[in-house]
């Protein structure tokens, strides 16, 4: 049976394509995406097909993007796709776009990588800016063409709005803060607070966090 080529299986299940003039790409070292520059990746389908291609990942829509012959395709049915490999890193699909794997075992810890863009406000009289539009949501990644518009707009600035999720018995939440960590684990509260404590543990921190959910882990054995 011939092989498909990539683009062909991200064209019929995975990505819709939408190219970018190469005059006009920019990739690299944008705030709003996940890598400095695009990485040469490892895509499973859920069909167990394997395919490898160049990748990144856009936080204001929460959106896996590839990179081929300098223009960008968006992935659109995520949902066929298993596991993203980006170097030594693991991307699953979620609800709203990927999750990247911290930590795998009984306990799971993902993040998902979100941003939103700020205005930064614009220029008055004597020097003052105004800033009165507020927080502004830029729901599109897409320039006036319909073509993928990953630069972030004038006036704007990226600003991390990530989360931190675990998965315990099978159930995905959103890491809030020290007192809901240790109400998911009622039989190991004191040890917990004792590792917590002894460690400072910062629940803002991903190397924090990946080393108590190994903790948990170990505590499961």
């Amino acid at each position: 049976m011939k092989r498909m080529s990539i683009i062909a299986v991200i064209t019929c299940a995975v990505a819709t394509l939408l190219p970018v003039t190469a005059q006009n790409l920019e990739t690299d070292n944008l705030e709003n995406l996940v890598f400095p520059s695009f990485q040469e990746s490892v895509v499973k389908l859920k069909t167990g097909k394997v395919y490898q291609a160049a990748l990144n990942y856009e936080k204001t829509e929460q959106q896996m993007v590839l990179l081929r012959n300098n223009q960008l395709y968006l992935f659109k049915d995520h949902q066929a796709v298993d596991t993203v490999f980006m170097g030594k890193r693991l991307f699953v699909p979620a609800e709203t776009g990927f999750y990247e794997v911290l930590v795998s075992g009984p306990v799971a810890l993902f993040i998902q990588h979100k941003s939103k863009l700020e205005n930064t406000g614009a220029t008055l009289a004597y020097g003052t800016k105004t800033t009165t539009a507020g927080v502004t949501h830029i729901n599109k990644i897409f320039s006036s063409d319909g073509a993928i518009n990953l630069k972030v707009p004038e006036n704007f600035k990226v600003v991390d709005d990530s989360d931190y999720l675990i998965r315990v018995d099978g159930q995905i939440q959103t890491i809030t803060g020290r007192k809901q960590f240790l109400r998911l684990f009622p039989d190991r509260t004191r040890e917990l607070e004792d590792y917590i404590d002894s460690n400072k543990t910062e629940f803002r921190s991903a190397s924090d966090l990946a080393e108590l959910v190994k903790f948990c882990n170990g505590l499961s054995r």
